[in-house]
């Protein structure tokens, strides 16, 4: 049975392994970088669980209060547990827990050839709002940017 929890930096090597299958190196954020954001109180780790086996997040960031929206910062899937709508419940999660929190605005980014990751934002109510040319690089990829209006 998947679960769906809230993780925190005590679970950095369990989030690490998961970065690791799921990006290849050039997209893959450092050490650093998650310790940074898993220590910050407005980054929220959303995983979901096999048992004790993280197959996939969502990891937010909640602007409440300075630009009043949440980003989608990290989505990714375990590949053994790819195409079973987990992406799409975990963001769900995040667009219920976040609403009772009182926001309304959600903003996220995928590379122009994720295409699985585009109709994952599509399912979920995101609407394309523009590509943004030249926005990731190694390789160099233009970035569909969507946002989800409540």
């Amino acid at each position: 049975m998947y679960t769906i929890k809230k993780l925190g930096i005590e679970s950095l090597d369990a989030i690490l392994g998961l970065e690791e299958l799921c990006f290849p190196v050039p997209d893959r954020w450092k050490e650093a970088d998650w310790r940074e954001l898993l220590e910050d109180e407005r980054a929220v780790y959303y995983a979901m669980t096999d048992g004790d086996k993280l197959i996939g997040n969502v990891f937010i960031y909640n602007w409440k209060g300075e630009h009043d929206y949440v980003k989608i910062m990290n989505v990714s899937v375990h590949p053994d547990y790819r195409n079973q709508g987990i992406a799409g419940r975990l963001l769900n999660r995040v667009t219920e827990e976040m609403k009772n929190d009182g926001m309304f605005r959600f903003c996220g980014e995928t590379r122009s050839t994720n295409k699985a990751m585009q109709q994952t934002f599509e399912k979920c109510g995101y609407k394309l709002d523009r590509v943004e040319e030249h926005y990731f690089h190694d390789p160099e990829e233009s970035a569909w940017k969507y946002v989800l209006q409540l």
